[in-house]
This record gives structure tokens, sequence and C-alpha cells, in this order.
């Protein structure tokens, strides 16, 4: 009685831990992405767009040449994509719960969480700027609105989270073991934010902002989740 007593003391510390880190990560989250906008706003919407279509004329496939590319664009951006993601979250949370660790039962927690919290904050988000799409022929069809991307989000805060799980549990194979996991994350990141661009349906702002928001969710997991070891 007494050792499942503090095993159930145990188990509610954990999702006390888990509640705390979703209230303090989902707030900085969204506090940097209300940061930028503002540092926007106080250099003027003209000089950010000018900032924007810079940007957009080296990387926008509006050549012959850059068309050719549209297959991979596409293949790549559909990776950020709510079906997709949303596949891989509960595929890879069914793994971790299966194998009834406690290591691995955690991360099945942060993969859920991690889905779940950045489209659900980046649709609040959305509704509170409601920035028009970019002017621009869009390659692909798209809804919503701009600000902040939600597939850079979800490439940072959810798919990075992946890349940082991998890393930690390739830790113990030294410096190589934990980097070649970081870079494979950061190309792939990189990868989906620059497609978005590509393809003409949102602002290098606005992937910056959700870079910028995953970023910090995953700077507090990371924190978060030296409380259960």
């Amino acid at each position: 009685m007494l050792r499942y007593s503090q095993h159930l003391s145990l188990k509610q510390s954990h999702i006390a831990i888990l509640l705390k880190y979703i209230l303090i990560a989902s707030s900085l989250s969204a506090f940097i992405v209300l940061l930028l906008a503002g540092l926007g706003a106080w250099l003027g919407l003209d000089r950010l767009i000018q900032l924007d279509r810079h940007i957009q004329d080296m990387f926008y496939l509006h050549s012959q040449s850059r068309q050719s590319l549209l297959p991979y664009t596409s293949f790549i951006t559909a990776l950020g994509s709510f079906k997709i993601s949303a596949f891989v979250a509960i595929g890879l949370a069914l793994l971790c719960f299966i194998q009834r660790r406690p290591t691995t039962t955690l991360y099945g927690y942060v993969i859920c969480i991690s889905f779940a919290m950045m489209w659900i904050l980046n649709t609040l988000l959305k509704e509170i700027f409601r920035r028009s799409r970019p002017e621009l022929d869009h390659l692909l069809v798209v809804h919503g609105y701009s600000f902040p991307s939600g597939h850079a989000m979800i490439s940072m805060g959810f798919y990075g989270m992946l890349f940082v799980i991998w890393a930690m549990e390739w830790k113990k194979r030294g410096i190589l073991g934990r980097w070649i996991p970081v870079s494979c994350g950061i190309l792939f990141i990189l990868l989906i934010g620059l497609s978005r661009i590509m393809l003409g349906v949102h602002y290098p702002t606005d992937v910056l902002a959700g870079f910028s928001s995953g970023f910090v969710w995953i700077l507090c997991w990371i924190q978060g989740m030296k409380h259960f070891r």
C-alpha cells in the first residue's frame, strides 16, 4: 500500500511538472511572437515589407528554372502539414508508450504535447494578427492567415523536439552522436521554412516568427525534461 501511494504521488508530481511547463513554454512561445510583432511595428511596416520582398525575390519560384524545384519543394512543405505531422506524432508517441519505460513514456507525452500546443498556439496567434498572405501567385492551395507560419512553428517546436530527443538518446555516443541529430534537425527545419517562402505562401518574417516561437518552446522543454531524470 505504501509503495502504491509513493508510486501514485510520483505520477501526480510528474503531471504537475508537465502542466507547469505547458504553461511556461506556451506563454513564452506566444510572448516571443508578440515581441517580434512589436519590434516590427516599431521598425515600421514599410521597412518590414521591403525586407520581406527582398528575401522573396531571392527565393520565390518565379523563374522557369526554379519552377523545376516545385515537386521537391511541395514534398518538403507537406511534411509540415497538419495531417502528416499528426501521423508522425501519433506513431512515435505510440512507439514510446508501448516500451513502458519511464523515459520513453515521458518522450511520448512531450511529443503529443509539442504537436498539439504548436498548432493550438499558432491558430490563436494567427487570429490575433490576421495578416494576409503574400500578394504572389501561391504555388499550392493555402487557407487562413499568414503570421506566424504554422509550418515553421511545427517544424521547429514539434519536429525540433524529435531531434532533441534523438540527440538526448545518442549523447552517450560522444560529440558526434549528439551532433548528427542536431545537424539533421537544423537542415530539416530550415528546408521546411524555406519551402514556405519559395512557394509564395508566407512572408519571411512569418517564418522567422514561427521559428522563434518553436525554438523557445524547445528550450523550455529541455529544461523541463531534466526534472524527470
